[in-house]
């Protein structure tokens, strides 16, 4: 049997704790999910530029290593602790088409804004456990008191106009007390 490359997402959570695992297969916004659990919800913006992709990135948004785009990282906390760590990218020049005003988001929920248009397309979810190599696993740990050996996250395309933007949340120790 093959094992699956380092890079691999996939399709299903196997070995995902079980109560993690509730988490992560939600498909419908984790941020109403999270109001729904916490007294008091914020999104709190950490970085937003112009970059590159993770190298894993590349394949599902059809990219090249050099390609520019905007990067959004996000801490989603409740009750002031930083439960998921979200991170999107969008290929630069989808910023002037379906995706122009995500720029500017600032301190609002994406999610709310992906979750209210009906004309946008959701792949399905694909989920990796992060090990501290991973980019996302170093950025995600930045507000964490404790580094953890590794933390669960999960991905999906939201697809407008057939302008793509991944959606990578990476949910953090502090999701287990919720």
């Amino acid at each position: 049997m093959k094992a699956n490359p380092p890079l691999a997402w996939h399709p299903v959570p196997v070995s995902a704790p079980v109560n993690l695992r509730w988490w992560l297969m939600h498909q419908e916004s984790l941020t109403r999910l999270l109001q729904a659990h916490c007294e008091h919800f914020r999104v709190e913006p950490v970085f937003q530029t112009l970059a590159t992709a993770c190298i894993d990135e590349l394949e599902v948004m059809n990219l090249r290593r050099q390609n520019q785009v905007l990067v959004r990282e996000v801490y989603l906390r409740c009750n002031e602790t930083p439960v998921v760590f979200a991170h999107s990218i969008v290929k630069k020049e989808h910023l002037r088409g379906a995706w122009r005003g995500l720029s500017r988001l600032g301190n609002r929920s994406l999610g709310t804004m992906l979750f209210t248009n009906p004309l946008i397309q959701r792949t399905p979810l694909a989920f990796k456990k992060l090990k501290p190599h991973h980019p996302l696993f170093e950025r995600a740990c930045k507000q964490l008191q404790m580094r953890p050996i590794n933390l669960w996250a999960r991905r999906s395309l939201f697809i407008l106009l057939r302008q793509p933007i991944l959606v990578t949340e990476v949910f953090l120790p502090a999701i287990h007390q919720l």
